[in-house]
Formats: structure tokens, C-alpha cells, sequence
């Protein structure tokens, strides 16, 4: 008979985690580079624009949006990224690092989840890690 020497610890989930995290990162990363080098540069005077704006304003709120939206998106993929390591390294406390990547993966929508697919790699992982069961000996 043999013995199993490993925990049964599934590392699927850390490894879904780890990649939607850097997906997430490098959705936030191109929407920064876009509303810092593209979106300012762009024409908007063909834009009916809003009472008490200016066309020369237009550019700065858009970069301004979506410069937020990246540095959002940015910050949760680093929480994502590095709370799937820290599930790596210690699965002692998998339920809060799970809840972390499930949590920063639903907030990383705000800024526009990795292309989607990091979020929804990261939300399976998290809930991957939050529905794991340690064997019963």
C-alpha cells in the first residue's frame, strides 16, 4: 500500500489565483499607459460637450477617468498577485487569503478586471480555495 506524503492541497486554485492576478496587473498597467500617452492627445471637437465644459477640458476628465480606473485595476492585481503567493507559501490560512483574492477580483471590475478574464481567473481560484476541504485521516 502506499501513503500519501503530500497534503492534498490543491494548488490549482493558487495557480488560477496567481495568473488572474497577472492578467488583472496588466489590464491596469495598458489603461494607465492609455490615458497618459493616447486619450490626452486625441481630437474632441466634434463632441457636442456638456454645459459648462469646454472642448479643451474633455481630454483631461477622460484621461483623468480612465487613469483611475487603470491605477484601480493596478492595485488589485498586485493584491490578487500577491495574496496568491501567500496562499502558495502558507495554506495555513487559506480562508483569508482566498476571501483576498475573491474580494480584490470582484473590486478589479471597477477597473476593468484584467480584460474580464483576470477577474473571473481570480474569482475562481478564490472560491476554488474557499470550498477546499483538508482529507479527513
Amino acid at each position: 500500500m502506499t501513503q500519501k506524503t503530500t497534503s492534498g492541497y490543491p494548488k490549482t486554485a493558487s495557480i488560477l489565483a496567481l495568473v488572474g492576478g497577472i492578467v488583472i496587473i496588466l489590464g491596469g498597467v495598458l489603461l494607465t499607459f492609455v490615458s497618459s500617452y493616447i486619450l490626452p492627445y486625441l481630437d474632441y471637437t466634434n463632441l457636442n460637450t456638456p454645459r459648462g465644459l469646454t472642448p479643451a477640458s474633455i481630454p483631461a476628465i477622460v484621461s483623468g477617468i480612465v487613469g483611475v480606473m487603470g491605477l484601480f485595476g493596478l492595485a488589485s492585481g498586485v493584491i490578487v498577485l500577491v495574496s496568491a503567493v501567500m496562499l502558495l507559501a502558507n495554506s495555513g490560512q487559506r480562508k483569508t487569503w482566498g476571501v483576498l483574492i475573491l474580494v480584490f477580483s470582484i473590486m478589479s471590475f471597477l477597473g476593468l478586471g484584467g480584460f474580464i478574464v483576470g477577474a473571473i481567473l481570480g474569482m475562481a481560484g478564490g472560491i476554488l480555495t474557499l470550498r477546499w476541504k483538508p482529507p479527513t485521516q
